[in-house]
């Protein structure tokens, strides 16, 4: 008996550049995640840490799952958003995720009525910047200012702005720049000393120090 192994050629180059098929699979996959993800957290026996470790992957995924439909074409409505607590979720999952130390300087709650989902794009995409300039065992810090004007600075101990290394697809910087001016926000880059990069995104258009309610209930953060 013989076996026969048939491959399958598509007629013309797969054009990879479809941007509808491949939001569809991204979302598919990171549905997945989010399924089995849920799952694990349904499980008892968990030890504490392992939950915990769970929860960040949990949200992450919710963030990327969200961050596809949009792109697909979902409007997302602005809504207040305490702007510590997603400082201090992010910087979590970046320290969990590299070598570096990243801090969220404590201060007076910060709300901001925006798209969420862009606001968390900006911000992620600076932090990338700011740890892979640092480096390992490199130092991060996010903070935010109730304002006027409502603004949130990432800073880092690196080399300084454009001599650390680059990302792995240069695309960082373009996408933070676009998503804060359909935004209404302005960037502005300076040096540290002795050595590193502050980046502070200020939102001239909000109102400063907005009320921390949200459905009801206060939040210190």
């Amino acid at each position: 008996m013989t076996s026969e192994i048939h491959q399958f050629r598509p007629s013309g180059a797969v054009e990879w550049r479809d941007s509808a098929g491949l939001l569809h699979d991204l979302g598919h996959g990171l549905f997945t995640l989010s399924c089995l993800s849920e799952s694990l957290l349904a499980t008892e026996r968990v030890p504490a840490w392992v939950r915990h470790q769970l929860s960040l992957i949990a949200d992450e995924t919710e963030r990327l799952l969200e961050l596809v439909q949009h792109a697909a074409g979902d409007v997302a409505e602005p809504r207040p958003v305490a702007v510590l607590t997603m400082l201090d979720a992010i910087a979590e999952v970046a320290q969990h995720t590299s070598g570096t130390e990243v801090t969220v300087r404590p201060g007076a709650p910060v709300w901001l009525v925006t798209d969420e989902l862009s606001l968390w794009r900006i911000v992620t995409n600076l932090v990338g910047n700011a740890v892979r300039a640092a480096g390992q065992g490199g130092l991060v810090e996010l903070s935010a200012e109730q304002g006027p004007p409502v603004a949130i600075t990432v800073a880092d101990n690196g080399p300084g702005f454009g001599i650390g290394p680059h990302g792995w697809t240069g695309q960082g910087l373009r996408v933070v720049s676009e998503a804060a001016d359909a935004g209404g926000a302005v960037l502005h880059f300076g040096r540290r000393s002795p050595h590193g990069t502050s980046v502070r995104l200020e939102f001239t258009s909000a109102s400063p120090n907005a009320a921390g309610v949200v459905d009801g209930h206060t939040s210190d953060r």
